[in-house]
């Protein structure tokens, strides 16, 4: 077990970290506007991972067989620290390209750099008492941070999901679902850093730096995909102009009878990929406008609205189908939905039932 430990901790860590970090420096990222704060995380995202390759490093061949060995514990907090600050902003940037302001992450990392700076003087120059108040001092803002972070995303994954639900109107492909485990994974690991911090055995150190490498390899190939998939969302993640007449109620009246009467008439829910520029373009208005108007006249977002024709397009369906000809499956898709959960999701929230009861002739009760 001791000679595994050496072999991750002495080559195979730094190696793979290494490698990801020269990866995210020769990254090609489009020159568009709405990837200004991926490309600046992409840089700080190597940098930290050559950082941490380096820190593996120093561990093994320096502080291992130094009289310093203690400063260990102080050291592998203020990196578990620094990389809780460093994926959950990077995290938020995958989601929200404005964000965050260069002066907020700056204090940040000055409080950061500087407690973890005041907790590595005390181990070197004070009595173990003191410093043993000191790192629970710092357990207890670091525990703060986590959770602090944990709100943060929450919050902002939120926010993304809304913008996602009043632009397009299937469910699940644009969720970045990814970026959300990676977020919670990073979480635990950042836990399991503390644990090791304060454990700092062999078999603890061989767990926490396996988990380390897969999850930080796992991360990186996703964050450099991450060009990719932006595609699909770039049109909802870039903010359009504030319009003049967003509290025009008499507009957005007239604007939702045209939304209306344009999708009863050309049945544009059946379009399982449907988006607000669709309807917009149809109607020679912004997306924003559309958008607007659904949110205010109907009190509900994009999805939901879409929804709500092809719940209604379903039922129609299995009313008609006495025998049972079509599948479940085939009538989600001809009403329009993506797949068959989203299907099940959206008409339970909608009926109360699912669409299998619904077939059967159960139906909610008063």
């Amino acid at each position: 077990m001791e000679q595994l430990y050496h072999i991750i901790d002495a080559f195979f860590a730094p190696g793979i970290l290494t490698g990801l970090a020269v990866c995210l420096f020769f990254l090609y990222i489009p020159p568009k506007a709405a990837l200004r704060n991926y490309r600046i995380a992409r840089y700080v995202m190597g940098a930290a991972y050559l950082f941490y390759a380096l820190c593996i490093y120093l561990e093994y061949h320096v502080f291992d067989a130094s009289d310093n060995s203690a400063l260990i514990k102080p050291i592998i907090m203020f990196i578990a620290c620094f990389q809780a600050f460093l994926f959950t902003y990077t995290m938020i940037t995958l989601i929200r390209a404005n964000y965050p302001t260069l002066r907020q992450a700056l204090i940040e990392l000055t409080i950061i750099v500087v407690l973890s700076a005041a907790l590595i003087t005390i181990y070197l120059h004070y009595g173990a008492t003191i410093a043993s108040w000191a790192t629970w001092i710092y357990i207890t803002f670091y525990m703060a941070l986590l959770a602090r972070y944990v709100m943060l995303f929450n919050k902002e994954y939120h926010r993304y999901e809304s913008q996602m639900d009043n632009y397009f109107s299937d469910d699940d492909s644009r969720r970045l679902y990814w970026v959300k485990r990676s977020f919670y994974i990073s979480l635990a690991v950042g836990v399991l850093a503390l644990l090791y911090a304060l454990m700092p055995t062999t078999l603890m150190g061989i767990i926490f730096m396996t988990i380390v490498v897969v999850f930080y390899a796992a991360f990186g190939v996703r964050f450099i995909n991450y060009v990719l998939h932006f595609q699909s969302i770039e049109a909802a993640m870039v903010p359009e102009q504030v319009l003049d007449n967003n509290d025009n109620l008499e507009a957005d009246n007239e604007l939702m009878q045209r939304i209306d009467e344009v999708m009863e008439a050309e049945k544009l829910f059946r379009k399982s990929d449907l988006a607000v520029s669709d309807v917009a373009k149809l109607l020679s208005e912004r997306p924003r406008a559309v958008s607007v108007a659904i949110n205010s006249c109907r009190g509900t977002n994009f999805k939901t609205y879409i929804n709500e024709y092809r719940v209604a397009q379903a039922k129609q369906l299995l009313d008609e189908d006495k025998s049972n000809h079509r599948t479940i499956d085939a009538i989600a898709s001809e009403a329009g939905f993506a797949d068959r959960t989203s299907f099940y999701r959206a008409f339970k929230r909608s009926q109360g039932i699912s669409p299998t009861d619904y077939r059967l002739g159960i139906r909610r009760s008063e």
